[in-house]
């Protein structure tokens, strides 16, 4: 199985900076939001992860570990200017701007028995929907990301949809937010918003928006269904806030 589980858990350590509450008592952690959607283009294949400033080794290992770039594929660097420059032509300058490339990982179907003799037994499919896959992180900040993903096939051609706005619909990042007044915001707009959990920018496909989403910690939970109070902060508007409700499903 891929490792980006692992990635996502590290990344997410890293991105909680207490600096940014100095001004509250409120800590609560910075999730990332969306995600890449690599699962129904690469799950579970032999495939290398390949990053700036990774592995020199010619000695490639089956853990992901990101591999020098460098020793990609020539195609890998020819798409990545493909995949950059449709996303910029769709979304515009001002998004592409907020728009962090983080690693690229390509399909080696010849290697799957050598994955799978190296002790890589989450090795299920040989072949994959995409031989490229192409991981973004998109946000104001090194802290609060949404992530893009963007799978290419052997020919160059784009097979996912972009889960992000054109650029008829982006509205930039109002940049001048703090995750204090993100808190204050939620607890105005819902006042049993308290414990919170997290925050995280999120992306309302049927509006074309990002949204801050501040979601309250989920205490005394039963079996079955629980309800937990989230409140919508429009990430180009903080004035546009709305309070809202999710569920989720608790199992002993």
């Amino acid at each position: 199985m891929k490792m980006k589980y692992f990635l996502f858990c590290l990344l997410i350590l890293l991105s909680v900076q207490v600096s940014a509450f100095a001004q509250c008592n409120d800590k609560p952690k910075i999730e990332f939001g969306g995600d890449f959607g690599f699962v129904d283009y690469m799950f579970n294949c032999p495939s290398y992860s390949f990053a700036y400033n990774g592995d020199t080794s010619k000695n490639w290992g089956v853990l992901n570990n990101h591999i020098d770039i460098r020793q990609a594929p020539t195609k890998v660097l020819v798409y990545k200017k493909m995949v950059e420059k449709t996303i910029k032509s769709y979304a515009g300058d001002k998004f592409f701007s907020d728009l962090k490339f983080y690693d690229v990982d390509v399909n080696y179907p010849e290697k799957f028995q050598a994955f799978k003799d190296s002790g890589r037994t989450d090795m299920l499919h040989k072949y994959s929907k995409a031989k490229y896959f192409y991981y973004y992180r998109f946000g104001p900040n090194d802290t609060a990301s949404y992530l893009i993903g963007v799978a290419v096939n052997k020919n160059g051609k784009i097979i996912s949809p972009f889960t992000f706005p054109s650029k008829k619909y982006y509205r930039p990042i109002d940049k001048a937010f703090t995750y204090c007044k993100l808190i204050d915001i939620a607890r105005k707009t819902q006042k049993d918003i308290d414990p919170i959990e997290d925050i995280r920018l999120e992306y309302d496909s049927q509006h074309g928006r990002f949204y801050w989403l501040i979601s309250r910690k989920l205490v005394n939970e039963t079996e079955g269904t629980n309800y937990i109070h989230q409140v919508e902060i429009n990430a180009a508007n903080l004035a546009d806030a709305k309070a809202v409700e999710s569920q989720v499903l608790v199992q002993f």
